[in-house]
This record gives structure tokens, C-alpha cells and sequence, in this order.
């Protein structure tokens, strides 16, 4: 008798059981090639690739662990070269210096450390999630940021005697004026604390996606340790290389020069594998692609991987974009105040029986050739479902405007034109979007209906389909309630 089994690594090996022996193991060379060269690899698979790869991981997984080890390579080269002007600014080499100014140096950097810590995670903390991809990069970006500055803080030793004034009420054991180099290493330490909110979140994100594989389930646990092993090996790998060159740095021509080249390099690698994220899910920017696409290219793939290659990075979430051009053709914040809006009561009374408003911004207005900006209105009650076909609608009011070549047209008459086959159209458009590969899980709209809302209808969502976040942050109000006594005595 012949058994075939697989490993958490995929290998496939063969088990041939003879009645006069309990069992013997025979490996097929053809398959599993039992050689010295196979075993040291599937020694290195185990160890920093997770348990069953690739089935495990979703399929952009090693693309962009790869990339990630060649950036934060050098990265780490870079962060070197930080760690030397930073020490030199604590006072080492300095024979003036002392350790006490070192120490109060470092407790100062500490504190702009961690209030910065707590003021980013207050204003993006709840955005960090749906947009993983633009905080990726833009926590690459500020870590790069505070490299440049750490290491550039040396010329400011010929800027000794340029002080800056102290709040000494506020930090009594400071004197009066500190030099500005002092600032300088201050205001990198908040530069890497932003860096530490923004990386932390998307990571979180990104890890979740890799653990999504086409067919099953993975393991995040899994996933977030042999991350670890492969940063610490990058990490050992980078300060090897790093203790045989930076000796030999020693001007700044040579210093800054291999510098700004670690910093170009780490910043396009990490460009290129944030871009290579194929994130199955919606959010806000993908949902908007993916109308576009839908309304606008018949017969267009409307595949994660087709929009992935179209997403914006550092595209703000409130962006609706013309998938023809690329470029930002309007605006539209969720969860507004009805103070920002400027609508009349016919525009509430076309979404009576919906969970949301959609109104034109104040300072906005639909003249042609104008980016016209919106405000989605949230109710009592609202859900993940009301927020995408509120924003899918707003996507479509917007396409619609920018398509018009002459005239001038109302809000109220252009949200009636969308909504002529909206509802129809959004029906087919989530069917389109499950065809084509959009994760799903056990996620339905909440059909919850109360004596306040006895006439609302939801908006269909397909049952499985995933999604992210449509709010970048907490509403900043909710509609409880409309009175319809005002409006009478209007008329």
C-alpha cells in the first residue's frame, strides 16, 4: 500500500506501507528531491515563510516581502548614518559636553515622542485601516523624513549661537534659550512617532489581507512572527553592512551623498510594493474605480488586480476620481453636519426613506469646469450598506456633472437624473463586483426598521460582500430625527 501526503510546506512525499513492517518512509525523489540543497530549503521556507505556503497567503504575498526586505535594507543603512549625527548630537566627541545635557536631551525627545503619539492616534486613528496602502508609504516617508534630519543636524553646530526661546514656565528645568540643533532633534523624534501610528495601522491592514488566501483560511498569528524573523535577519544583515561602511563616511560629501541614495531607493521600493497590494476588499477609492469602471467601460475586467494598478497612493479618502483621466473630479465627505451643506427641503424630501442626505457643499457650486464638493448626511440607524450606496451615489452624481459639456444644471435635478436607474444599476454593479473576485464573508445589511423609519427600504448588499470602512473617522453628526413642521410653515 501507497499513501501520498503533503506537508505544511507543500512538499509532497510518498508512504509505502509493507505488511511485514509497521511502515516505512520512502521519499519520491522525483517529488520531494531529497537532496542536501532541498532540505536547507525547506528548512529556510519553514522558518520565515508561514505554515502552508502559499496556500496560506494570498497570492501578492511574496512579491511584496520581497520588496519590503529591499527596502528596509536600506533602511536600515540609512538609519545608521541617523544614529551617528543623532549621538554626536547628544554630545559624544564633544569634550564640553556632559551627561547631564544628554540625558535632558534624550528625556525631551521622549516627550515629543509620545505627545505626538497620542495626538496622531486621536486624528488618525480610524483611517489608518481602510486607507492601509497611502499610510504605508506615508509612514515610510516620514521615517525618511526624520533620517534627513537627524543626519543634517550636524551643520546646525555652526548655528551654536542661534538660540531659540524656552517656554520655561511650562519646562522649568530648561534655561532660557536652547540652540536650535536641540529643536531640530526634537522635531525628528515627533516625525518618528507619526511614522510608528501610520506604519502600525496599515501593517495591522496589510498582514490581515496577506492572511486571505483565494481558497481557505490563513493564520495572522503566523503571519505577524515570521515577520518578525525576517526583519530581525534584515535587521543583523543591515548593521553587518552598516558597521564595514559608515568608517569609512567620513565627509559629508560621502556621508550625504550615500544618504539621499539609501533614502531615493528605500522610498521607490516601497512605492512599488505598496502598489502591488491587491487588496480584495472596498474602500471609498476602490468602490469609486470600481462604479467608474462599471458605468463607463463596458466589458472592463472589474478585478481587484485591474484597480489595483489605478489606485492612487497618497490620494486623499474623500477623492473621487475620473478613471478616463486619473484625475480628482470632485469631493465628498462622510458623516457631515447639516451646517456645511447647502440644500433646501425638497433634497430631504427625495431621501425621506433613506438612512442618508446628499447635499452640496456651501462654498461649492455645479458650475461647469469646477470640482464640485459633497457632504453625505448620516441618519439614526445607518449602516455599512447605507454608507456605500450613499457614496456610490455620490460617485455617480459626480460622473454625471463632469460628463456635461453645456448648461447649468441644480443639485436637485441632477441628483433626480442619477437616480433614474441608480437603484438598478447598483444591483448589477454588486453582482459585477462578486463576479469578478471581491472577498466576501458573512457580512449582510442591518434591515432593522423602526416606527421612525417604518418606510425605509435598505440598500441592497449582496450577502458576503466585504466591507472595510466608508469613514475615514467617527461622524461628526447624526440626523435623530425631521420635522416636517418647519416645511409647512415654509409653504
Amino acid at each position: 500500500m501507497e499513501v501520498t501526503e503533503r506537508d505544511e510546506a507543500g512538499h509532497v512525499f510518498r508512504i509505502r506501507i509493507k505488511p511485514s513492517t509497521i511502515g516505512q518512509v520512502v521519499f519520491d525523489a522525483n517529488i520531494e528531491g531529497n537532496t542536501s540543497r532541498a532540505s536547507f530549503l525547506s528548512f529556510i521556507t519553514k522558518v520565515f515563510l508561514p505554515a502552508g505556503y502559499p496556500r496560506s497567503v494570498s497570492p501578492d504575498y511574496l512579491r511584496y516581502q520581497i520588496l519590503n526586505a529591499a527596502q528596509a535594507f536600506c533602511s536600515s543603512l540609512a538609519s545608521l548614518l541617523s544614529s551617528r549625527a543623532t549621538l554626536e548630537g547628544y554630545g559624544v566627541g564633544n569634550a564640553s559636553a556632559s551627561s547631564t545635557n544628554a540625558l535632558l536631551l534624550t528625556v525631551l525627545q521622549d516627550i515629543s515622542n509620545r505627545l505626538t503619539t497620542i495626538i496622531a492616534a486621536f486624528f488618525f486613528g480610524s483611517s489608518l485601516f481602510p486607507e492601509a496602502k497611502t499610510y504605508r508609504f506615508l509612514a515610510d516617508l516620514l521615517n525618511d523624513a526624520a533620517i534627513v534630519i537627524d543626519t543634517l543636524s550636524p551643520l546646525l553646530a555652526s548655528l551654536y549661537d542661534a538660540h531659540v526661546p524656552t517656554f520655561v514656565a511650562v519646562i522649568p528645568f530648561l534655561p532660557p534659550t536652547v540652540p536650535l540643533r536641540v529643536y531640530t532633534l526634537c522635531f525628528s523624534a515627533s516625525m518618528r512617532a507619526l511614522c510608528g501610528i501610520a506604519a502600525g495601522g496599515s501593517k495591522t491592514a496589510i498582514t490581515m489581507h496577506f492572511a486571505t488566501p483565494l481558497e481557505g483560511t490563513g493564520d495572522v498569528g503566523d503571519l505577524n512572527a515570521k515577520d518578525s524573523s525576517k526583519e530581525t535577519v534584515l535587521a543583523l544583515l543591515g548593521m553587518l553592512i552598516g558597521t564595514i561602511t559608515v568608517p569609512y563616511l567620513t565627509t559629508p560629501w560621502s556621508t550625504y551623498t550615500v544618504l539621499f541614495i539609501m533614502v531615493f531607493l528605500h522610498l521607490l521600493i516601497n512605492y512599488i510594493g505598496v502598489r502591488g497590494v491587491i487588496f480584495r476588499s472596498l474602500n471609498r477609492q476602490r468602490a469609486c474605480l470600481a462604479w467608474m469602471a462599471f458605468k463607463s467601460k463596458p466589458g472592463f475586467i472589474n478585478t481587484p488586480t485591474h484597480l489595483a494598478s489605478l489606485e492612487h497612493i497618497l490620494a486623499h479618502s474623500n477623492t473621487i476620481l475620473s478613471l478616463s483621466s486619473g484625475t480628482v473630479i470632485g469631493h465628498c465627505d462622510m458623516g457631515s453636519s447639516l451646517t456645511t451643506c447647502s440644500l433646501d427641503p425638497d433634497i430631504m424630501e427625495i431621501f425621506r426613506h433613506k438612512r442618508y442626505v446628499l447635499c452640496l457643499d456651501k462654498k461649492s457650486s455645479l458650475h461647469l469646469g469646477t470640482k464640485p464638493s459633497f457632504h453625505i448626511l448620516l441618519k439614526h440607524g445607518y449602516n455599512l450598506a447605507d454608507q456605500l450606496h450613499a457614496w456610490i451615489l455620490a460617485c455617480e452624481i459626480t460622473r454625471l456633472f463632469s460628463s456635461m459639456k453645456t448648461g447649468k444644471i441644480g443639485m436637485k435635478t441632477l441628483i433626480q437624473e442619477a437616480l433614474t436607474t441608480f437603484d438598478e444599476d447598483y444591483t448589477s454593479f454588486l453582482e459585477d463586483l462578486q463576479k469578478h473576485g471581491w472577498m466576501t464573508v458573512n457580512v449582510t445589511a442591518d434591515e432593522s426598521i423602526t416606527k421612525e423609519d417604518s418606510e425605509y427600504h435598505p440598500p441592497p448588499l449582496l450577502p458576503g460582500l466585504q466591507i472595510i470602512s466608508f469613514s475615514s473617522s467617527a461622524p461628526k453628526s447624526v440626523i435623530i430625527g425631521i420635522s416636517s413642521t418647519l416645511h409647512k410653515k415654509d409653504q
